[in-house]
């Protein structure tokens, strides 16, 4: 299946993010080549079939937009989305209104198509793309406009995504914070074209990931504990047998996994080592005295409906068409001006893990909310109907026992306690998670550390956190070994109360010394 004659597929890369976890925009990041990775993907794009290139930019721009003008490539433009920091939903949404307004100027319309593509796949090459376009371009004349088709590695769905011309005004009208076209390929049938023969179509986060292998799926990850064990170790989470086994088992039974113990002992961090893992997003919703569904769920974005009232009524003076009634409400309250708060996100852009962190926090009125959606993995918004997440998401409760939970949460999760780990499985933390530090100096801070938790009667004793925190501090400081003048100057990354600290300096002389 082919492209129909005449057609055009214009390559709409996305290329405006920060980077944040990587340090710097992702699209200027430079291959063993030497090519950035901005050329690389519209090179791919356009060896792989597109007529043109548009290029959504954002974050740090100029440089950006030097990087193309270097490269030579005539078949690339470029677009700026001032509202990049809004998330995928954003750029998509300036690229795709820029398209549709070259379409207008040159009277093409229902042939023509989107290809979207994002900077941060540098293994999919020009054949993925070639595949996709020859397999998801709908037959027959001025077709092409109805095709709506994406890649699949390994069943899992990827970019790039083709969208014909006839989808874009669906796309824009839900494309919204990080989901980008996720909502309407959700409800409309899209084409999935494999091609994990040619690429794995893993995304490049952080710089760990500058030679990541492919995401792992569900049934890899999950296949026992062992499994769940060893995927959990390739992201530096050494997980132990207790916690790997209730790991697991929330997978097998579809159940959140509800974990208590001190700060600092890697409740959070679980959370996002199974989100990196299973390469889905990780959506975290951080509990406070006070927090209600609204903060949970949505809320609606009240200066944009507003400011849309306002362009009604001034269209409307200057004697264009006028909207009252149940269509303007229904206009007021479209999915456009919908917030999206942490688990409706969840709920749509399953599969994900969902944190809900310190729910101790909360009171028992949101408890009782989230318990109602942990169990229906539904809610419902009045004036937009009913949100069930297709997948449940995989949900991780954590608490610091600031108060106890209500006994129907805790039957519906499945529970586990992470204490402090021994001298032994900290050390292999320290080693793990910080390679850099010398050997003599982690031992040393290791063990000093367990020392102040079995004996240093502190308030808050460190917790593995603070370990890192600490070893990392001397390591900075060029510190091969651990005495104490150094530990005494370098406290504050361990102990965060001023008792507590004075506690520790007047025993660092014999802890150090033992």
């Amino acid at each position: 299946m082919g492209m129909p004659n005449g057609a055009r597929v214009h390559g709409l890369l996305l290329a405006a993010g920060a980077g944040r976890r990587m340090g710097m925009p992702k699209a200027l990041l430079s291959r063993e080549d030497g090519q950035s990775y901005v050329e690389a993907a519209c090179r791919t794009l356009i060896e792989g079939g597109c007529s043109d290139v548009l290029v959504v930019l954002g974050a740090r721009a100029d440089e950006v937009q030097a990087r193309l003008d270097a490269a030579d490539l005539p078949q690339v433009r470029t677009t700026r989305c001032v509202d990049w920091a809004e998330g995928m939903g954003a750029s998509l949404r300036t690229g795709l209104q820029h398209l549709q307004q070259l379409s207008t100027e040159h009277g093409d319309t229902g042939h023509e198509a989107a290809l979207v593509h994002l900077v941060d796949l540098p293994d999919v090459g020009p054949g993925v793309v070639r595949r996709v376009l020859e397999e998801g371009g709908a037959p027959g004349d001025g077709a092409l406009g109805t095709a709506l088709a994406r890649a699949a590695y390994d069943d899992l769905p990827g970019h790039p995504v083709l969208l014909g011309q006839d989808h874009w005004a669906g796309v824009l009208a839900s494309a919204d914070g990080d989901r980008g076209a996720r909502e309407y390929l959700r409800v409309n049938p899209v084409q999935t074209i494999p091609v994990a023969d040619l690429a794995t179509g893993a995304d490049v986060d952080t710089p760990a990931d500058l030679g990541h292998a492919r995401p792992m799926r569900p049934d890899e990850v999950f296949r026992d504990v062992g499994a769940v064990r060893a995927a959990l170790g390739e992201t530096g989470y050494l997980a132990d047998e207790g916690l790997g086994t209730v790991t697991y088992l929330a997978h097998a039974l579809s159940r959140p996994l509800l974990l208590e113990g001190e700060p600092g002992t890697g409740k959070t961090a679980l959370a996002e080592a199974i989100a990196q893992v299973l390469a889905v997003p990780f959506i975290r919703l951080q509990c406070y005295e006070g927090i209600d569904a609204t903060q949970a769920l949505y809320d609606w974005d009240f200066p944009r409906q507003i400011l849309h009232l306002r362009t009604v009524e001034a269209v409307a003076s200057a004697g264009g068409p006028t909207r009252e009634g149940e269509e303007l409400e229904a206009e007021l309250f479209d999915q456009r001006f919908l917030l999206a708060r942490p688990v409706l996100r969840a709920l749509r852009e399953s599969p994900c893990v969902l944190l809900v962190d310190e729910i101790d926090r909360a009171d028992d009125e949101f408890e009782a909310f989230l318990l109602e959606v942990l169990s229906t993995w539904q809610v419902t918004i009045p004036e937009v109907g009913t949100v069930t997440a297709q997948t449940p998401p995989f949900v991780v409760l954590t608490s610091n026992r600031t108060r106890e939970l209500h006994d129907a949460l805790k039957r519906r999760c499945l529970y586990h306690w992470i204490d402090h780990p021994g001298l032994a499985r900290e050390l292999e933390i320290l080693r793990t998670r910080a390679p850099e530090v010398p050997e003599q100096l982690a031992e040393q801070v290791v063990t000093l550390v367990q020392q102040l938790r079995h004996e240093g009667e502190l308030i808050k004793p460190p917790g593995v956190a603070e370990t890192l925190d600490w070893a990392r501090a001397l390591q900075a400081l060029g510190a091969s070994r651990l005495d104490p003048e150094v530990a005494a100057s370098t406290l504050g990354t361990a102990v965060k109360y001023r008792e507590d600290a004075d506690r520790v300096r007047r025993a660092l002389d014999r802890m150090l010394t033992r």
